[in-house]
């Protein structure tokens, strides 16, 4: 069962995904609403896959992306960008820091569907 991180400032939003992600039995949530909190919390949780808002207050979801997947506890760990604006113009920068894809806030049951399916 996947272990998720979710990566937002934007508190409510972060609770209520995670609430969804848990309640829809996709695995276990966790969450953290700053670059710096994600970066604490990762070693410690493990997760599988990190859904991380790309503008965060103290560093972009980019930089978070990127130190985690340099970790060694978390080789296998999927990056999944949130963004309210999926035409984002940082596509070369997800890409090299490893982002396999982007979701639209909010997200939806039918993106978590094909995420986790």
């Amino acid at each position: 069962m996947p272990r998720i991180l979710i990566v937002d400032d934007d508190v409510d939003a972060a609770d209520a995904l995670a609430s969804l992600l848990q309640a829809a039995g996709y695995g276990e949530a966790r969450v953290a609403y700053s670059g710096a909190a994600a970066l604490a919390l990762a070693p410690e949780f493990v997760p599988t896959v990190l859904l991380v808002d790309l503008d965060l207050p103290d560093m972009s979801g980019y930089d978070v992306a990127r130190h985690l997947s340099q970790h060694p506890q978390l080789q296998n760990l999927r990056l999944i960008a949130l963004t309210v604006n999926s035409d984002h113009p940082g596509r070369e920068l997800a890409r090299e820091a490893g982002i396999e894809r982007y979701l639209s806030k909010p997200v939806g049951s039918a993106a978590l569907n094909e995420l986790f399916s």
